[in-house]
């Protein structure tokens, strides 16, 4: 089964997080978006929403083990763009 993976930038680190392999690139933004509206104390994504972005880095397939990575990364929504204010 080909998977997506996904990354979240984090501009002040200037890195991104650990990836994390999703269905869909709808269920990465679902995920993403719920978070980035998480009211927390501890929640740097809800309280920083213009230092993180949610890119698509390429596939996996799970029978072959092989990744398929996209040369550059393709931003597929911003934390900005997503907050509810």
């Amino acid at each position: 089964m080909m998977s997506f993976v996904c990354s979240v930038y984090d501009r002040a680190a200037e890195a991104y997080g650990r990836p994390m392999f999703v269905a869909s690139t709808g269920v990465a933004v679902r995920g993403f978006t719920d978070e980035v509206n998480r009211d927390d104390k501890d929640n740097q994504m809800f309280h920083h929403p213009d230092d993180f972005d949610l890119y698509d880095l390429g596939m996996f397939d799970d029978i072959t083990g092989t990744f398929q990575l996209r040369d550059n990364p393709n931003v597929l929504i911003r934390a900005k763009d997503v907050k509810i204010k």
